[in-house]
């Protein structure tokens, strides 16, 4: 009996309408297991065929149909469909390397301020950019004015300041060697002895520099060291500066090292331009400069004055002079004449006596018009 009341209690069912909140259930419930079944295909090609498909749509895009793109559609889907269309303008945009958010997302007031603040920040930095490189052009007239009038004012404070304070060339011994190392100014040195022939020529060159840079304004002084005056150098000191090799050049920088003066040997050529620049670079990097007319000049007299002297001193050997005169010819044969060796003592003194007579201390123009004189006194 129950066997036969179930069928019609199937039909009975089948037959009767249902509630209105069970129907919407139903069709939801339908809804989602076609969905389900719907995913279920799509995750199958995915798996069995490529990453990524072509769908042939009116936009004709490529849809990434990978696991992770799927299941953010669906969530985007789903977060739409629950919170509404307003949701899309917070979400994250469709295209990953997009620059600025959609237009379509957007109001028009915020398309306008998006742009704004997009092309600010660099017009901000073509300012910055511009705006110095317009002054120092727009001034750079001015300051090279100023600058020039600075350098003048400088060059004429210099100037007084230099004729006021820098002592005169002098020639010194080593016990005044002190007063020296002392002075507030750069001080250029020159050690010789009176009997080498470099320093017969480099002597009047330093009085004539010394008129060069005073005369240029140039706060440096100049001096001598004489090896041979009383009181000499230690022993140490003579061994590490020989006589014999002398001139020597030292560089005096005052105050260099705890107060100390310090001492630099110049190891640069031995011509006025060369001299002159060291001593203009003891003075600073804005000291002034000596014409190169001036210079040159004075490196013409020292090779002058080099060629009398050695004329002088080596090439007279052979010559004749008065200074030397030969012996009567009624003493001719006789064992009182002189030989040769007192000949030339003879005339090695003569040399020496007119060598002597050479003007060292006056300048290099003395010395050459000296040095003149004596060789025509020799010649006869």
């Amino acid at each position: 009996r129950g066997r036969e009341a179930w069928p019609a209690l199937s039909v009975s069912c089948r037959a009767a309408p249902l509630p209105p909140r069970l129907q919407s259930f139903s069709t939801s419930s339908k809804i989602k297991e076609d969905e389900a079944t719907k995913d279920q295909s799509q995750d199958s090609l995915s798996v069995a065929g490529p990453a990524s498909v072509t769908v042939a749509d009116d936009s004709s895009k490529e849809v990434d149909n990978s696991i992770e793109a799927i299941l953010a559609r669906s969530q985007r889907k789903e977060l739409i469909e629950r919170v509404g269309p307003q949701a899309v303008r917070y979400l994250p945009t469709e295209d990953p390397n997009a620059f600025l958010i959609p237009d379509s997302r957007l109001e028009p007031a915020e398309r306008t301020w998006q742009k704004v603040f997009v092309a600010l920040p660099w017009a901000v930095f073509a300012c910055m950019l511009a705006v110095p490189l317009l002054l120092v052009r727009g001034n750079l007239p001015f300051l090279q004015r100023r600058a020039e009038d600075d350098r003048q004012a400088s060059a004429r404070r210099n100037a007084g300041y230099v004729a006021e304070r820098i002592p005169e060339f002098q020639i010194v011994n080593f016990g005044q060697m002190p007063d020296i190392l002392e002075r507030p100014f750069p001080t250029v040195l020159l050690l010789f002895h009176p009997a080498t022939f470099a320093s017969k020529v480099f002597l009047p060159v330093f009085q004539d520099l010394q008129s060069l840079l005073r005369k240029a304004g140039i706060p440096v002084s100049l001096a001598a060291l004489d090896l041979s005056a009383s009181p000499g150098p230690a022993e140490s000191f003579s061994w590490e500066y020989p006589s014999a090799m002398s001139p020597h050049i030292q560089l005096v920088v005052p105050r260099a090292t705890d107060g100390e003066a310090g001492v630099v040997d110049y190891d640069g050529r031995w011509t006025a331009s060369d001299l002159a620049a060291a001593a203009s670079s003891l003075a600073g990097p804005r000291a002034p400069e000596i014409a190169n007319e001036e210079l040159q000049l004075l490196d013409a007299q020292i090779e002058k004055l080099r060629d009398l002297l050695f004329e002088l001193l080596f090439l007279e050997d052979g010559v004749e002079s008065k200074a030397v005169q030969k012996a009567p010819w009624w003493r001719f044969g006789r064992r009182a004449a002189k030989d040769e060796e007192a000949i030339a003592k003879e005339r090695s003194a003569a040399v020496k006596q007119l060598e002597d007579r050479i003007d060292r201390l006056n300048g290099i123009g003395a010395a050459i018009s000296s040095c003149e004189q004596a060789l025509a006194e020799f010649r006869g």
